[in-house]
C-alpha cells in the first residue's frame, strides 16, 4: 500500500504543478486557461529534440525548454488572450480552449504521435522502510513542494500583490501606475515554466506524446477545485489527494476504476463544501 501512496504522490504532484500554473494565471488574469499542459507539453517536445537531435545534456536541454515555454506564453498572451480581456468571460474561456486545439495540431504536425522517451539522469531508487522510492518519484514530489512554497512567497512580494489587486479590478491598479499589462505577461511566463516543469517530469515517467496534455489538464482543474479554486495551497493538496485516490482505487478495485472513484470522491466534497476544503471567503463592496 506505502508504494501505491508513493506512486499516487508523484502523480498527484503532476497534477498540483498544472493546478498550480492554473492558479497563477487565474489569480492574475481571471482567466481559467485550459491550455496551460499543451503550454508545457510543446516546450518539452523542443527539449526531447535538443537532447535527440543535437545531443545536448538533459541539464541544458530542459532549461532551454523551459525558457521555449516562456517566450510562447508570452506570445499566446499577446496575441490571443490580451485583446480579448475586455470582452465577456467566456469568450476568454473559449480562447484558451482554442490555443489547447492549436497546439495540440502544432505537436502533431510536426512530431507526430509516435510515443517518445525521456531518459532523465537521476534514475535509481532506494529504499525506506523497506518500501523502495525511485529518485525519479522523489524529485517530482519535491519540485511540487519546492513550487508551491515559492509561489506562496511570491504572492506575498510587490509583484504577488499586483496581481491579485489586477485580478479583482483592472482599472484602479492602473491609475495607481501598476503596469497592468507586464503583470499579464509576468503571469504566463511563469505559469508555462510551471508547466514545462510538470509535463517534463510526467513524460519522462511514462512516455511523451502528443495526447499527454488532454487528461492532466482536467485533473489539474479538478485539483485546484478541490482545494479552492484560487488556493495556492489547495491545489497543491488536492493534486496530492487526486493523486492517491486514484491509485489507491487502481490497486485495490481495479485500474478500469481509478477515474471513477476520484470523480466520486470530489463530487462528495464538493456536496459538503462546494467552493472548496481551503477557499476563503472575501468580501465585496456593494
Amino acid at each position: 500500500m506505502i508504494q501505491q501512496v508513493i506512486a499516487g504522490l508523484q502523480a498527484g504532484s503532476t497534477y498540483a504543478m498544472l493546478a498550480l500554473a492554473v492558479v497563477l494565471i487565474l489569480k492574475a488574469t481571471d482567466v481559467p486557461n485550459f491550455a496551460t499542459a499543451d503550454m508545457g507539453l510543446v516546450p518539452t517536445f523542443v527539449g526531447w529534440q535538443l537532447m535527440d537531435s543535437f545531443d545536448l545534456t538533459y541539464w541544458l536541454a530542459i532549461p532551454a525548454a523551459i525558457l521555449f515555454g516562456m517566450v510562447l506564453a508570452l506570445v499566446i498572451e499577446r496575441i490571443a488572450i490580451r485583446p480579448i480581456l475586455a470582452e465577456s468571460h467566456f469568450a476568454t474561456v473559449l480562447m484558451t480552449i482554442g490555443v489547447f486545439v492549436v497546439l495540440s495540431a502544432v505537436i502533431q504536425l510536426i512530431w507526430g504521435s509516435e510515443p517518445r522517451r525521456i531518459d532523465a539522469p537521476f534514475s535509481g531508487n532506494f529504499e525506506v522502510a523497506g518500501n523502495f522510492v525511485t529518485y525519479d518519484q522523489l524529485a517530482t514530489i519535491g519540485l511540487g513542494a519546492l513550487i508551491t512554497a515559492a509561489l506562496l512567497w511570491f504572492f506575498k512580494s510587490p509583484w504577488g500583490v499586483r496581481m491579485q489587486a489586477i485580478a479583482e479590478d483592472r482599472v484602479t491598479p492602473r491609475l495607481l501606475g501598476v503596469r497592468v499589462d507586464r503583470v499579464f505577461s509576468i503571469s504566463w511566463a511563469l505559469a508555462a515554466a510551471i508547466a514545462t516543469v510538470a509535463m517534463t517530469l510526467h513524460t519522462q515517467s511514462t512516455v511523451l506524446t502528443d495526447t499527454a496534455g488532454a487528461p492532466l489538464i482536467l485533473k489539474a482543474f479538478v485539483a485546484a477545485t478541490m482545494g479552492g479554486f484560487g488556493s495556492i495551497i489547495g491545489a497543491f493538496l488536492g493534486g496530492l489527494a487526486l493523486g492517491v485516490i486514484e491509485n489507491l482505487a487502481g490497486f485495490y478495485i481495479g485500474t478500469g476504476s481509478r477515474a471513477a472513484v476520484a470523480m466520486i470522491f470530489v463530487v462528495l466534497i464538493l456536496m459538503a463544501k462546494p467552493e472548496g476544503l481551503f477557499s476563503k471567503a472575501r468580501p465585496r463592496e456593494v
